[in-house]
């Protein structure tokens, strides 16, 4: 027989190892990701960095951030800064509930109702043709129905570029008496109309199952923004970057750690004068009895002496 046939026969005839059984404080090996880039020899993760100044971004982004600090740093006039006061979350909400019912037909609803309207004038049927009520948009129509009076209600979007195109309408509706809000989003103000934006809107009239909630909305927007003098007086702006309060700050503390040293310097003066003329006293006192002790007798008892003599002369 072959030497390895013999060891293939004594590898089987050998106890097979019971499994858990092996060599003592041998630990299991973690899988490590073959792909995962390692950034030192400890084997650390990817660290997180911020990548806000890093990146590069587009033109637009950069311009509207610039713009946006501006008008923080900048001192913003009454007119403009005026547009930064909007409606409240849940009035707005309700505002937006009651002008989707007022939404614009589409051109699809449009044409259908022209052509159920011609096609009863082609019967004989005296139908008249009533147009829906709905949300009037376009900034010179707003202008008209305000300097009618027919407007109920104008809504205005706080986000409007260039500004000039609005800036002047709050002040025409406070001469005209009619009421108006500033609304976050032209963009919401467009969806309402089918556009993708819209400077403003206005409400000519109202349902009568919705006058209760449009005599509530026209409540809330009279006192806040026909009545109110504050925000037409106010100016905006003049915030100062993080930079410059911190620096501001610091010169505040330093301005206060230097009257604090000042005033514990002007105390430790005045203690090292009391002390000093606490010592001077000491040796003044000091010196006297020195001068006592030479001439033998302390200078009350001669002073005793005298008066003493002077009364015997006297006898």
């Amino acid at each position: 027989m072959s030497s390895k046939s013999k060891q293939a026969r004594q590898k089987k005839n050998q106890p097979k190892k019971q499994k858990g059984k092996g060599r003592k404080g041998k630990k299991k090996q973690k899988k490590v990701d073959k792909f995962a880039k390692v950034y030192s020899k400890q084997k650390k993760s990817v660290p997180v960095r911020d990548l806000y100044q890093v990146m590069r971004w587009p033109k637009y982004i950069k311009i509207q951030r610039q713009r946006k600090v501006l008008m923080k740093r900048l001192r913003v006039p009454p007119a403009i800064n005026q547009f930064t006061n909007t409606l409240e979350r849940n009035t707005a909400y309700q505002l937006f509930t009651l002008l989707s019912k007022y939404s614009p037909e589409t051109k699809k609803q449009k044409k259908t109702r022209l052509q159920k309207v011609a096609e009863s004038k082609v019967i004989g049927d005296n139908v008249k043709a009533k147009k829906p009520l709905t949300v009037k948009y376009g900034i010179n129509h707003v202008t008209s129905l305000v300097e009618r009076k027919k407007a109920k209600l104008v809504i205005i979007a706080h986000d409007v570029d260039p500004i000039e195109l609005v800036v002047w309408l709050p002040a025409l509706c406070r001469k005209m008496g009619i009421p108006y809000c500033i609304v976050k989003g032209k963009a919401r103000l467009g969806k309402v109309v089918h556009k993708k934006t819209a400077t403003a809107l206005a409400l000519t009239d109202v349902k009568q199952q919705d006058k209760n909630a449009f005599a509530k909305i026209i409540d809330i927007c009279m006192p806040k923004f026909n009545d109110n003098v504050e925000t037409r007086t106010k100016w905006g702006g003049g915030v100062l970057s993080s930079k410059a309060r911190k620096a501001i700050e610091k010169n505040l503390e330093s301005s206060q750690l230097s009257k604090k040293l000042m005033q514990e310097q002007k105390i430790r003066e005045r203690i090292i004068k009391e002390k000093l003329e606490q010592q001077r006293l000491e040796e003044e006192a000091q010196k006297k009895k020195e001068e006592e002790a030479k001439n033998g007798k302390p200078e009350a008892d001669k002073t005793e002496d005298k008066t003493n003599e002077k009364k015997k002369t006297k006898k």
